[in-house]
Parts: structure tokens; C-alpha cells; sequence
């Protein structure tokens, strides 16, 4: 018997969790930079140091969530992450925020394995995908609208600490729903295959991943293709807010516009991207929906007006609107037999990988070449995710148009 409430409780938990972990992630830049006179490359190694904690992280705690069940887990993340924003707010030295966004990195890698471990534990194998749409959607929802959020309070503010008091607000509320909403269940003894985000790195499991690779090129371009993609946009993590600032001059209000257009156009091409999937192929789907990216990577070291700064964000949200979840369907698709979960979590880590080593190169790029250096590479890498993506597309052509 199963709670058909418990994905929606769930969900809004780690919605407002990343709202508020979302929050920060705009305001952090500008406020090392312009209020702490930190250098663009210090900025980079901030933002990596999260990313790299995220990415080992979600493992550790995936093993925790088994052991002691997700709801503790879920509460810890909250709570862990809750206290980095205020502490943000009094730190004066750039450089004690490396060890600190390792504590917020720590708790924000607890939140998404602990709410899909809670869907999975408590809906049958039918309901699970429509669970894990609805997380999914509403972990979205956050990620998109906590940097808009946050800029435009730390603008009405004039202060960049609302946006960090915010922040802390926010994760502590969804800790405290998580008390009272979250659903209590057992530890389970035999943590799911299908549910990928802490499945057992055995040996020999490993090798069967390994052996899918070979008989499956598309799948070894596919992981490929995600994480040239992922170091693209990683890039620009640490120094776009930057950039909007110093180079385009844009106010904090403006800047929430742009990033409000891009959440606008994935929430839109989301609706039809699953029927499109259907019509032209998972594998085509992926292929087209990185063309816009590329081509909005482009026109942003070049855009001089504001519209077209909105354009090229739009064009953005919509490409990672069509490929992203027609990327993770034919991961799923080509996993290799009885190795769904880790061919997922493997997914996640590649992806994980890009976002980390991105920032690092993203900062040495600006301090070194000039403000546009990161977008123009960012444009390069995003090119190549396409021409590899498209390559795979030819490998076999007639998987690529079923699946």
C-alpha cells in the first residue's frame, strides 16, 4: 500500500531546498568580487570546490540514506546548508570560503539522492517514473528561479547578505517541512538496482559497465557528449554574473530578467520535448536540441544589446529543455544488462566531472585572456558536445531513430 501524496510532499521539500541553495549561486560571485575584492580565478575555485564535494559525495550519502533511511539525511542536508549562507554573510577572507562551500557542498549533495530514495521507497515500479518526473520537475523549479530570486532581493536590498539571509531562510524552512511531511520509512536491506544514485561499485559490475561501453559506441558517446557539454557550461558558472556587471553593466534586476527568460524557455519546451522524443528519435532529439545551445553560446561574448542577451538565454533554456531528459531515457536504454543504477549514477558523476573541472578553467580564463575568453571557449566546447553527439547519432542510425 503506498501514499500517492508522498512524491508531492517529497518533491516540495527538495523544491524549496534548491530554491534556497539556488539562491546563492549569482550572488556569491559578486559579492567575492565587488564587496571582498576577490580575483575571478579565486571565484572559480569557490564554485568547484561544491561541485567536486557534490560529485563524491552523493554516493556517501546515498549508503546513509540506505543504512538509516532518507529522511535523516534529508533533514542533515538541510540543516548543513542552512548555516553556509549565514556564515557568507560575516566572512571577510575570500579564501576561507573554499573550506566553507565545502560544508555547503556536503549538505547540498544530500538533498536530491535522499528525495529520490524516498519516491522510490515508498511507490510501486509503475508510479516511480511519474515520481521521479515530479522531483524532477520541481528540483528544476528551483535551480531555475533561486538565482532570479536572489538577485532581485539582493537588488531591492542594495545589500548582497539579503540574498545569503534568504538563502538560509529558505533551506531551513525545507528542512522543517522535512520534519513534518517527510515520510518515515525502514532502511531498505536491498537498495533497488533500478534507483542509480548509490548502487554498489562491485567489480564486477564495473566491468559489465565497461563491456556495454564496447558493445555499445553510442553509449561511450553519449557519456562523452554530456561531459563536454557539462565543462562548457561549467565555464561559466563563477563569471557570468561577473561579466553581466562589469562588462554589460547590467543591474542585479536586469541580470534576474535574463536568467528568468532562460527559466521561461526550458518550463515551455519542456511540455512538447516528450512527444518530440516519440516522433524523431531520443537520439536526433539530443542531437537537435544542442544546436540552439551552441548557437546561443555564441552570440553571448557578442551580444551588445539586452534583447539579445534574452534571446541567447532562451535559446539556452530550450536546448537543455530538449536533450537533457532525452540524454538520460537512452542512457537508460543502452545500460548494460541489470546495470541500470550504476550506468545512471555513472551519468551523473561524468556530468559532475564537467561542472567541476569548468569553473577552474573558467576564472584562469578571465584573469588571463579577458572577460569574453570563457564564452568564446564555452561556445568551442559546446560545438564539439554537438559534433560528438552527432557522430554517435551515425553509429547506428537505426537505434538512434527508435529509441
Amino acid at each position: 500500500m503506498t501514499d500517492r501524496g508522498v512524491p508531492w510532499r517529497v518533491a516540495m521539500v527538495l523544491g524549496i531546498a534548491q530554491l534556497g541553495f539556488a539562491t546563492v549561486i549569482p550572488l556569491l560571485p559578486l559579492h567575492l568580487t565587488e564587496r571582498l575584492g576577490a580575483s575571478v580565478r579565486l571565484v572559480g575555485v569557490v564554485v568547484a570546490t561544491v561541485a567536486l564535494v557534490e560529485t563524491f559525495f552523493k554516493t556517501a550519502w546515498g549508503g546513509v540514506s540506505d543504512r538509516f533511511g532518507p529522511r535523516p539525511v534529508m533533514i542533515a542536508g538541510c540543516v548543513l546548508s542552512s548555516i553556509a549562507p549565514l556564515v557568507m554573510s560575516v566572512l571577510t577572507v575570500p579564501i576561507l570560503f573554499v573550506p566553507l562551500r565545502l560544508l555547503d557542498g556536503l549538505g547540498s549533495a544530500a538533498l536530491l539522492p535522499a528525495a529520490a530514495a524516498a519516491i522510490a521507497t515508498a511507490t510501486t515500479p509503475r508510479q516511480r517514473t511519474s515520481g521521479m518526473a515530479l522531483l524532477n520537475m520541481f528540483f528544476l523549479i528551483g535551480l531555475g528561479l533561486g538565482p532570479v530570486l536572489g538577485l532581485f532581493v539582493a537588488g531591492a536590498a542594495g545589500d548582497f547578505r539579503a540574498g545569503f539571509y534568504l538563502a538560509s531562510a529558505l533551506l531551513a524552512a525545507a528542512g522543517a517541512l522535512a520534519v513534518l511531511t517527510f515520510p518515515r520509512s525502514r532502511p531498505r536491506e536491498e537498495p533497488d538496482a533500478h534507483i542509480g544514485y548509490h548502487t554498489s561499485l562491485h567489480p564486477a559490475r564495473l566491468r559489465a559497465v565497461v563491456l556495454g561501453f564496447r558493445l555499445s559506441p553510442q553509449l561511450a558517446s553519449l557519456y562523452l557528449s554530456a561531459f563536454v557539454q557539462m565543462f562548457g557550461v561549467g565555464l561559466l558558472v563563477p563569471i557570468a554574473a561577473i561579466y553581466a556587471r562589469r562588462v554589460l553593466g547590467l543591474s542585479e534586476q536586469a541580470i534576474g530578467i535574463v536568467l528568468f527568460a532562460l527559466v521561461m524557455a526550458v518550463a515551455v519546451a519542456s511540455l512538447p520535448a516528450g512527444r518530440l522524443a516519440d516522433r524523431v528519435g531520443k537520439m536526433r532529439l539530443i542531437v537537435v536540441g544542442m544546436v540552439p545551445g551552441t548557437i546561443g553560446m555564441w552570440l553571448i561574448p557578442f551580444s551588445g544589446r539586452f534583447w539579445l542577451l534574452i534571446f541567447a538565454g532562451a535559446l539556452l533554456g530550450v536546448s537543455y529543455a530538449l536533450w537533457a531528459p532525452a540524454w538520460l531515457a537512452l542512457v537508460s536504454e543502452l545500460a548494460p544488462p541489470g546495470n541500470l543504477g550504476l550506468a545512471v549514477g555513472a551519468s551523473e558523476t561524468v556530468q559532475g566531472l564537467g561542472l567541476v573541472l569548468g569553473p577552474l578553467l573558467g576564472g584562469v580564463l578571465w584573469d588571463a585572456l579577458g572577460p569574453r575568453a570563457p564564452f568564446i571557449a564555452s561556445a568551442v566546447i559546446l560545438t564539439l558536445g554537438t559534433l560528438i553527439a552527432a557522430r554517435s547519432l551515425k553509429v547506428d542510425p537505426e537505434r538512434a531513430t527508435s529509441a
